[in-house]
């Protein structure tokens, strides 16, 4: 609703104040219709009767208890924005301190005058930000002081136009500095201007469902609208766009080398004069420690190879989804995934859910046939980035809700590291729909590949700037955790610039799974030895039996070479047994969720699909990774943001039209659809808020993301 539709607070009168003030009961009573009640919950009209009669009444002569501040949060929750994590972090405030905390803030109100200064106070509990407190401040002087609701700092501060709101101290002062003035003018109480607030930015709303989000037609001049999530609606799905009929002459986006395309090659390759220079550089003064070390990884090495040779697929730990706060069966299950690096979760999408997405993915492909550049190779990958199908799947609760728990193993050693994981970020990747036969020759050797980088591993400026592999690269390998997050927030994993390399931090690469089949991936289990096995072996050479460090260091650097990814094959890692190293991921469901650590061998048993053998078609997946919220996935995200309102490729994948033209593609109200705020955040199209931190460093992370996205309302320009 924009400002022309409505009277503004600067220019009311007496007259319209008063029928506006008149209007609302009966547009609660509509909403709180419209919006029902559970069993046994009291509805929002009880509510609202309590916050604006009882509790006036009560608290200018009583003190407020933790149950009082419960009931005037759950009425804020149903009268505005419902936010769920705030009535559990209000509830683990301690009985006393509450009570004590409030009559403080309400004494230092009354004797000072000072509503910042109460707010203060007021702000030292769980879960209490500036609106909240200035909520529970409201119901002791409903005179004077005015509610931090959305709906009021619209009107008063905004000109009646919605958009993001911090919910911070400045733009309370700002609110209750207008609310102050129209109240003097008029002669009215803050408590009325707070409910005249709320019928003028509702009915417009309630009677007409108006203001939606733009679409794409609109997106290049409306960018900023669209980015900020404000003014979505629920509403039908939009008409198909028709086809373009221009036929353009387009280079075929390149493949993602990062995943997907090695050099397969046998014999090491001698690189220039620098990696010499590196690679001594890294072992000079260590030439024991390290031999030692080495020693030992191959002996555990060997013994890791046989447990998981003997156990097969069923080494791979699963959890049911419904099972992830059970504290039993999770703590096994992590235990299990921190070990070997690789998990299921199952059923994270309802079964039928799954199987619609996949019907309605290839819907989305057979419509728009022949829209598509050519692919190079790889032709069970789907170039699709932005269909119905990967809007739902990314932004579904169980989805996100999956993300979060596996993304809680993670730990970091610096308590300051900018990283949260209970804030997922969406990174559109493809689909791999498997169709028919694409084998490999019978002959060729045992051959595997890691993503995120191969010589940067060893460079200074790669992942040596985080110190990520350090531990393995001073001989005490066994110290190497592979799980700590705050080694790997400032690497840079691409150093030459590759086309379709990954630049966003991966906690997890994930499948979710649309067909049941047999899983098309392979991986080597062993997150630690592994990785020790393949950066050390470099410094070492079959010509002394593997005993000691090669001297002087040569430039070879076994299975990478800049701007390819990182292979693994029998021939230069023969201690890894490949043959026995590399499991085969168990059968997977629709709605079935692979997820694998980001430095995990693995590779694509496309033998799987042998149509000849009459063995089953594997699984088809989205690839869908989890991914904390840090400032490098920030930064990703404000780029990918403009990709999905254009329709175009996602930064890591290279130009061209993409899905531009195609018919059917979603836009910003899909996706509020599909999974509300919180999905609309995972893709940078809403700011986060702040207040759902639980630390500290949360806050900081949110406020870092809200900035770089949002830099225009966090005064970041």
């Amino acid at each position: 609703m924009g400002s022309s539709t409505i009277p503004s607070a600067d220019n009311i009168t007496d007259t319209e104040f008063q029928e506006y003030l008149g209007r609302y009961q009966t547009c609660l009573e509509a909403i709180s219709t419209a919006k029902g009640a559970k069993d046994g919950q009291k509805t929002l009209a009880e509510l609202d009767n309590y916050r604006y009669g009882a509790a006036i009444e009560t608290f200018p002569v009583k003190s407020m208890t933790l149950d009082d501040v419960k009931v005037l949060v759950e009425w804020k929750l149903r009268h505005g924005k419902f936010r769920p994590t705030l009535m559990k972090l209000v509830s683990s405030n301690d009985a006393k301190t509450v009570k004590n905390t409030v009559d403080e803030a309400v004494k230092y109100f009354r004797d000072k005058a000072d509503v910042s200064g109460a707010l203060d106070i007021l702000t030292r509990l769980k879960g209490i930000g500036p609106a909240t407190a200035s909520l529970l401040l409201a119901v002791h002087d409903a005179d004077n002081v005015i509610f931090f609701a959305d709906e009021a700092f619209h009107w008063l501060c905004c000109g009646g136009s919605k958009g993001p709101i911090k919910y911070n101290q400045k733009e309370y002062a700002a609110l209750n500095e207008k609310s102050q003035v129209l109240a003097k003018r008029l002669g009215v109480k803050a408590v009325d201007v707070e409910r005249v607030a709320f019928v003028l930015m509702r009915q417009g709303i309630e009677e007409k469902n108006v203001a939606a989000a733009p679409t794409a037609a609109s997106q290049k001049t409306e960018t900023r609208s669209s980015a900020e999530g404000a003014n979505i609606k629920a509403k039908p799905l939009p008409a198909k766009r028709k086809a373009s009929t221009i036929s353009l002459e387009l280079t075929p986006p390149p493949s993602r080398k990062d995943e997907m395309q090695s050099l397969s090659y046998s014999e090491p390759i001698q690189l220039t004069r620098r990696f010499s220079i590196l690679k001594q550089g890294l072992v000079t003064g260590k030439e024991q420690a390290l031999a030692s070390s080495w020693e030992r990884l191959l002996k555990s090495l060997s013994d890791e190879i046989s447990t998981i040779s003997s156990f097969g697929s069923q080494i791979v730990p699963t959890i049911n989804f419904a099972d992830i706060n059970k504290p039993v069966v999770t703590q096994r299950f992590k235990q299990g995934l921190r070990q070997r690096g690789v998990a299921i979760i199952r059923n994270v999408i309802p079964r039928n859910t799954a199987v619609d997405l996949f019907e309605e993915a290839q819907d989305y492909l057979d419509e728009n046939e022949g829209m598509a550049a050519p692919q190079m190779q790889h032709t069970h990958l789907e170039d699709i980035y932005w269909g119905h199908a990967q809007i739902k799947a990314r932004a579904h609760p169980n989805v996100l809700a999956a993300q979060k728990f596996a993304m809680g193993l993670w730990t970091s050693k610096n308590s300051k590291a900018r990283v949260a994981t209970d804030f997922p970020v969406a990174y559109a990747d493809r689909m791999r729909i498997w169709k028919g036969c694409e084998n490999k020759p019978l002959s060729s050797p045992p051959s595997a590949h890691i993503d995120g980088g191969s010589v940067e591993r060893w460079e200074s400026d790669g992942y040596g700037r985080a110190g990520t592999y350090q531990d393995i690269f001073q001989g005490n390998w066994e110290n190497y955790n592979p799980w700590e997050s705050s080694t790997r927030l400032n690497v840079t994993s691409d150093l030459y610039h590759r086309s379709g390399a990954c630049s966003i931090f991966r906690m997890y690469q994930g499948w979710l799974s649309l067909s049941s089949g047999p899983s098309a991936l392979k991986v080597c289990p062993l997150p630690r030895h592994a990785t020790a096995y393949f950066l050390l072996r470099p410094f070492f050479s079959p010509d002394d039996n593997y005993s000691s460090v090669t001297a002087p260091q040569n430039s070879i650097l076994h299975g990478a070479l800049p701007s390819y990814t990182q292979e693994i094959n029998s021939t230069i890692h023969p201690h890894l047994q490949l043959e026995n190293s590399l499991i085969q991921i168990p059968k997977l469901e629709p709605g079935d969720y692979l997820i694998w650590h980001p430095d995990l061998i693995h590779s694509f048993d496309t033998t799987t699909t042998s149509e000849q053998q009459q063995q089953p078609v594997a699984a088809s997946v989205m690839y869908i990774p989890a991914c904390p919220l840090t400032q490098t996935n920030a930064l990703y995200l404000s780029r990918q943001r403009k990709a999905f309102l254009l329709g175009s490729p996602p930064p890591d994948f290279g130009g061209g039209r993409g899905e531009s033209n195609y018919s059917g593609r979603p836009g910003v109200q899909e996706v509020n659809d599909a999974g509300g705020e919180e999905a609309l955040r995972a893709m940078g199209l809403l700011p986060w808020d702040e207040e759902e931190a639980d630390t500290d460093e949360e806050r900081e992370v949110l406020a870092m993301a809200n900035g770089i996205l949002f830099p225009e309302l966090y005064d970041m320009l």
